[in-house]
């Protein structure tokens, strides 16, 4: 089964439609190929290590042929740009928002995964945070093509639907699965309830790169430590919106301050919403 493709043009309110009834969507060609080229040459330092030599991961999970890169809001002016997409972050506004006084960044990672690399354990990136599911989604996560992702290369494989499982319930064999198929520039956006995993590359000479960014609710803590990734000294040049949005501002009422005040530039900033909590944990 196939993701649902649907062009840069499409408003962030079919988007969302999309990912009430599959818990992903792929938006072509979001990002300009110019763009995508001006990441890869940023972060090419980090990303064309042959892999023999590079730090990969000691486990299925992390894979042990799958480079990964973080930090990438101080490593990457082009992924700035990524993060602060219009649409994606008018997405976030219709998903997130309700949730929340405002949403953050909560991870930001390239991820390159080499020929001869198995699928990685399906799962969701809402484990971290004790609250039940199905139900409001407090994370969201964007995948950007740097390479062509496809089924033979290592594309993202995602279980449809997934995100409206009970926790009770886990991927068999018997479910149904996409794999994420697309162009560089383009970005597949989907619920950190939903069940996926990396590919496997049975390639003998494709990559697969993909620029993650991740979302989730200002009130929950961020799964990269923001301020040690991107520290003051380069966070205090950034544009304001960037710069709250990766933490350095205060979320209703009192959360985050420093010195008894929000950190942010200017009173009030990043404070568009009154604060909402509808999410419900476990016990």
């Amino acid at each position: 089964m196939p993701l649902e493709s649907v062009p840069a043009t499409a408003t962030a309110k079919r988007l969302v439609e999309v990912l009430e009834r599959d818990g992903a969507v792929i938006v072509e060609g979001l990002a300009a190929p110019a763009a995508m080229r001006r990441i890869g040459d940023e972060l090419a330092p980090w990303l064309t290590l042959p892999i023999e030599k590079s730090p990969l991961g000691n486990d299925r999970f992390k894979g042990m042929k799958t480079l990964r890169t973080s930090s990438l809001i101080a490593k990457s002016p082009g992924c700035r740009d990524l993060a602060t997409t219009p649409r994606v972050l008018e997405v976030l506004d219709r998903v997130l928002g309700p949730q929340c006084a405002t949403y953050q960044l909560s991870w930001t990672q390239a991820i390159r995964i080499a020929p001869g690399e198995v699928a990685q354990v399906a799962h969701r990136d809402t484990n971290m945070y004790p609250f039940a599911r199905p139900g409001p989604e407090c994370f969201v996560n964007t995948i950007w093509a740097l390479t062509e992702f496809t089924k033979e290369n290592g594309g993202t494989v995602v279980y449809p639907g997934s995100h409206l499982w009970s926790d009770a319930r886990v991927p068999t064999p018997d479910d149904e699965v996409a794999h994420v198929e697309m162009a560089p520039g383009s970005v597949v956006i989907y619920y950190g309830s939903v069940f996926h995993g990396g590919g496997a590359n049975v390639t003998s000479d494709r990559d697969r790169i993909g620029i993650g960014l991740a979302y989730t609710l200002g009130w929950l803590r961020q799964e990269e430590n923001q301020y040690l990734a991107c520290p003051p000294e380069i966070a205090r040049d950034l544009p304001e919106a960037l710069r709250a949005l990766i933490g350095y501002a205060g979320h209703y009422p009192f959360l985050g301050w420093h010195e008894g005040a929000d950190p942010a530039l200017h009173k009030g900033a990043g404070q568009r919403r009154k604060y909402a909590t509808s999410l419900k944990g476990r016990g």
